[in-house]
């Protein structure tokens, strides 16, 4: 990003987040760190074998995917820190020292294993050409509907700061025009799912584990490497229930700040019937669904 483009769309009073272009991602103007050399370094940034990247496109499920991961290679461990100081999120992360700041906490002089979050797509997220050699990437994907309402609820739960002023109905225009952060939604989910039998990704979805959380905890020991006994899955199961985590709602806060929002909403699938209209409902089906029709990707959105 030599000259660093920052947009917002506008329509009307209405007005989005802010935005940075890289290489035609929309990404949220996270300041200091998405500044003109942050593509650069993105693309010298090296990952390591024992590396652990959580993905997903927003509101998926991330948060709930982060504590089952940490309780996995803690043994069921209720972690006291916040969860963005155990999870360093690559987009808003400074990745190398710079000058002037070398006392900055970089992500490429933490120590391993590290466990690392991000919602960049396929094609920006760092992955080692040596397949030998490749972290492991979980990739959470929630049907877009739920998504979009918790992603609005999100964005608005920040007022002023989020730069955002604007009905639902205008976010989700921007939402199905893939004009919100990180893009189109198809754009980012298929290529996770394109990619999804490779030995190193592991893709999961929101309704799958909302249905099932103790087989898909037993799943994410397995792809992790990591042998547990039946009762530590079973007690992660337990504690990684969305009603068991807002018990810890400190841990859940964005920037680990008691007075800002929480990355935990409801987690529930069907949300979205309260708010879609049924015009709304079928540009999402024309829009999206459209898009992944015949891959063989397909969603529950609640009874």
């Amino acid at each position: 990003m030599e000259d660093l483009n920052i947009f917002q769309e506008k329509e009307g009073e209405f007005t989005g987040p802010r935005h940075a272009l890289m290489k035609n991602v929309r990404i949220p103007f996270y300041e200091p760190n998405i500044d003109k050399d942050f593509e650069k370094d993105l693309s010298r940034f090296e990952t390591r074998p024992d590396d652990v990247y959580v993905v997903s496109y927003p509101k998926s499920g991330t948060t709930w995917l982060q504590e089952i991961v940490w309780q996995v290679y803690h043994n069921g461990e209720i972690s006291k820190e916040g969860v963005e100081s155990r999870y360093p999120q690559l987009e808003k992360s400074q990745l190398f020292e710079r000058p002037g700041d070398e006392s900055q906490v970089t992500l490429n002089s933490r120590p391993s294993p590290r466990l690392i979050k991000s919602h960049l797509p396929y094609h920006l997220i760092p992955m080692s050409e040596n397949e030998a050699n490749r972290s492991k990437y979980l990739y959470i994907a929630r049907n877009p509907k739920d998504a979009a309402i918790s992603f609005y609820h999100f964005v608005s739960s920040f007022g002023p700061a989020s730069h955002f002023s604007g009905t639902w109905e205008f976010f989700a225009k921007l939402f199905i025009e893939g004009k919100g952060a990180f893009g189109f939604w198809p754009d980012h989910v298929l290529p996770w799912w394109e990619h999804r039998n490779e030995p190193h990704i592991l893709l999961l979805k929101f309704e799958d584990l909302k249905k099932d959380l103790y087989s898909n905890v037993e799943r994410i020991s397995k792809f992790l490497g990591i042998n547990l006994p039946e009762d530590v899955i079973a007690r992660i199961a337990h504690q990684c229930t969305f009603s068991e985590m807002k018990k810890n709602a400190a841990n859940f806060k964005v920037d680990n700040n008691p007075s800002k929002p929480s990355f935990l909403r409801k987690g529930e699938v069907g949300g979205w019937k309260s708010h879609f209209s049924e015009e709304l409902n079928r540009q999402f089906d024309e829009r999206l669904f459209s898009k992944i029709k015949g891959t063989g990707l397909e969603f529950e959105f609640g009874d």
